[in-house]
Order: C-alpha cells, then structure tokens, then sequence
C-alpha cells in the first residue's frame, strides 16, 4: 500500500515538472522569437534612417558631412561599414574631428571660417563620387 501511494506522489512530481519543464521552454520559445522581431525591427528602422539619409544627401537636402557621419553611425549596427565606400570615407576622416554644437559655437569666427572652408572644399572634391557610392549604398541596403 505505502509503495503505491509512493509510486503515484512520484508520478505526480515527475509529472509536475515535466509540465514545468514545457511551460519553461514554450516561455522560452516565445521570448527568442520575441527577440528576434525587436531585431528585425530595428535593422528595419536603421534601414529607413539610411535610406533617407542617403535619399537626402543625393537631393542636396543633406549636406554630405552631416550626412557622411550619420551614416557611419548607422551602418555599424547592420553590419556594413562605410570603410567599404572609399570617397564617404575620405569625408569622414575629414569632417569626424571637426567639434559641432557648443565646442563649434566657442570657436572663434575666423577658426569656425577656416574648418567650414576646409569641410566645404572636401565635399566639393569629393561630391560627385559620393552621389555614386550612394546609390551604391541604397543598392546594398536594398539586400539587407
């Protein structure tokens, strides 16, 4: 009698957790897919950033050294680089020291004059082979 009741409270745990083990893993199972969608979501909203950003450097709406270091920030979290797009990268290395806001305000006016004319001479130089990477740029987004 005693190995009876034994034998059934032991199903009754066995069973218990079994139940618990199903429920952890559906749980599971529904917070990866969870994940994956916040992911997918997000390289989505970096995808429409991009877009629009290139969209707007290439109709001048932008200007390519704003545009240049917007850029670079978005395309690292999906994977590309803007190292893979020469002339974009030449701006950059330009424009990414050049302080903005406050730092730019506290400038002198002749300073400011002198990194805008800088900035300004490389974006020209350079303008007509970012416009091409930039649709090059779109193309590539376009396969993400």
């Amino acid at each position: 009698m005693w190995k009876t009741v034994l034998l059934l409270v032991a199903v009754c745990i066995i069973v218990g957790m079994i139940g618990y083990a199903t429920y952890l893993l559906l749980a599971l199972q529904k917070q990866k897919k969870a994940l994956q969608q916040a992911r997918r979501n997000r390289i989505n909203r970096i995808k429409e950033s991009i877009e629009i950003i290139a969209k707007a450097m290439l109709n001048d709406d932008c200007n390519l050294s704003e545009g240049v270091l917007r850029l670079k920030m978005l395309l690292e979290p999906v994977g590309m680089s803007i190292k893979n797009h020469v002339t974009m990268l030449q701006l950059y290395e330009v424009v990414e020291t050049m302080p903005t806001h406050e730092a730019r305000n506290a400038l002198k006016k002749n300073e400011r004059m002198r990194l805008d004319l800088q900035r300004e001479s490389a974006e020209a130089a350079l303008e007509k082979n970012i416009k091409l990477e930039l649709h090059q740029l779109l193309a590539d987004i376009e396969k993400l």
